[in-house]
């Protein structure tokens, strides 16, 4: 078995870098094999653009679908795109880990989806969802917060964390991946008074403790529900006797 986690944190001593390496440490402890990729220290080029294409189906005009299939085709993908893939698809678990910005993922991050989910052979009109790429494969989202649990629930100020996450799970989701409930680290503050600063420590060390020993357990953690193919008509519109899993995909008369 293998794994790949991708940490998308611009500080090396962050506690995401922390939670990548704990993670590295217990899935290798349990005999995976682990590969670590740190978007940031890599330098990886979040813009998809014509520059990144050496051999263009379309030299005068730029379609970042056509020319990432026939990068693909044409086996001339974009070296670091390449190899993304590689790990990609030798993976059986796949980690993103990185921190909640601005109610979503680091722009990073996003460039990472934009570019490596390339059109064609990870994705097409009939290779998705449940009959994606990845299909067999599991992702996990290990997210931290700087708010409180409280303020980051359905009810919260912050919003619901989970639902801010859907769009990436349902984009993991559309290339075949079977997306684990994500797992979230809340409080998670810098520049705190001094008075704070032991409480806040044993807290994330417990938090630590807790993701180690999920991890152990991967094989059993719980997926997210997604509609499948047949929950549509047409291919288009949720059925009525279908479930809706998520706010983002409902009933029209749900409300």
């Amino acid at each position: 078995m293998r794994a790949l986690i991708l940490l998308a944190h611009p500080e090396p001593r962050s506690f995401n870098a922390h939670l990548a390496a704990q993670a590295a440490e217990q899935l290798r402890h349990d005999a995976l094999q682990v590969d670590v990729v740190d978007l940031y220290a890599e330098g990886f080029d979040p813009l998809e653009a014509a520059r990144h294409h050496s051999s263009r189906l379309q030299p005068g005009r730029f379609d970042a679908q056509r020319e990432q299939r026939h990068g693909a085709e044409q086996g001339r993908l974009p070296a670091d795109v390449q190899r993304h893939l590689q790990l990609l698809q030798a993976a059986d678990l796949v980690i993103l880990q990185f921190p909640l910005w601005w109610f979503a993922p680091p722009a990073i991050l996003k460039g990472w989806l934009d570019r490596v989910l390339v059109y064609g052979p990870m994705y097409n009109s009939r290779l998705r969802h449940e009959h994606g790429a990845m299909r067999g494969k599991r992702a996990l989202l290990s997210v931290t917060t700087g708010s409180s649990a409280r303020a980051c629930a359905v009810d919260g100020r912050e919003g619901d964390t989970r639902l801010l996450l859907w769009p990436l799970m349902y984009s993991l989701r559309y290339v075949g991946f079977d997306v684990l409930e994500p797992h979230l680290v809340h409080g998670v503050r810098s520049g705190l008074a001094a008075e704070r600063v032991q409480a806040h420590d044993e807290a994330l060390a417990a938090a630590t403790h807790y993701y180690r020993e999920r991890l152990a357990q991967w094989p059993r953690w719980p997926t997210v529900p997604f509609n499948d193919s047949g929950d549509f008509e047409d291919g288009v519109v949720l059925r009525a006797e279908a479930t809706a899993y998520s706010p983002f995909i409902r009933h029209r008369n749900s409300g």
